[in-house]
């Protein structure tokens, strides 16, 4: 229901959401997807993406994933959510030629000293991207630097990468045909080399919401920062059918404790 207020929350949500696409989150994910929920309509579409490597988007988190999943059946891929930046690497014939985060803004020297592989195994022709998370390892949970502190690094785009012990998750893979599905992927880029956020299928509603139970049971036993679950439609040729907004995907979602 519309209130004197909504339209003056819509401006703070699209705010808060073009500071995110920006890299300079003002808010915590968390706290912007408790706001989202609160005002579902008051984010402005920014129209489709068209590209064959969309953006990097942020996830929709539903209060009720049960909708989501009845309206997209599966198979689904289900991933760690880390809790870190996003990077995507840019491969042309094979070869690492640059990086960028959320925005576009780069951070090639920045990922090359964070691990990223200089080359891809087999040289595969064109442009091909990778997706990773960047999070921070550090020496325990007490050293691990917050998400904020990782995206400033990656804007610096310098060696303070490797003294900060950033590293990258790989998660998705853009561009082989001959990969069809993000279990693939997944498991393409363990086989090249990347470490990766394993991903698993499983093919009913009640099986992934048994997988956010399993990891509310033991988040806290991970060796990085995670905040919940990435549930995709593991279908790349379901996913490009579905498209996406220049805000998120509509093929995957977060799920969140």
């Amino acid at each position: 229901m519309s209130t004197p207020l909504t339209p003056v929350f819509a401006a703070l949500l699209n705010g808060l959401d073009a500071a995110y696409r920006r890299g300079r989150p003002l808010v915590s994910d968390a706290i912007f997807d408790k706001l989202a929920q609160l005002c579902p309509n008051a984010l402005t579409p920014l129209g489709d993406a068209a590209d064959d490597a969309p953006p990097l988007l942020s996830l929709d988190c539903p209060a009720e994933p049960e909708d989501w999943l009845a309206r997209n059946p599966g198979p689904y891929a289900v991933q760690l959510k880390a809790d870190g930046v996003s990077v995507a690497l840019t491969y042309l014939d094979g070869l690492f030629v640059s990086a960028r985060i959320r925005g576009g803004r780069d951070c090639t020297a920045a990922a090359l000293h964070a691990g990223a592989l200089t080359d891809l195994p087999g040289r595969p022709a064109g442009r091909v991207e990778v997706r990773c998370e960047a999070i921070s390892l550090g020496r325990g949970a007490s050293t691990q630097l917050s998400r904020n502190a990782v995206a400033a690094i990656l804007r610096r785009n310098d060696r303070t990468a490797a003294a900060a012990s950033l590293s990258l998750l790989a998660f998705d893979l853009v561009g082989i045909d001959a990969v069809p599905t993000r279990s693939a992927a997944a498991t393409w880029l363990e086989c090249a080399g990347f470490a990766t956020l394993r991903c698993s299928v499983t093919h009913s509603a009640t099986a992934v919401l048994d997988a956010l139970a399993t990891f509310t049971v033991n988040q806290h036993t991970l060796g990085f920062p995670c905040d919940g679950l990435v549930v995709s439609l593991d279908s790349k040729l379901r996913q490009r059918d579905l498209g996406a907004t220049s805000r998120a995907p509509r093929w995957s979602i977060s799920l969140k404790p």
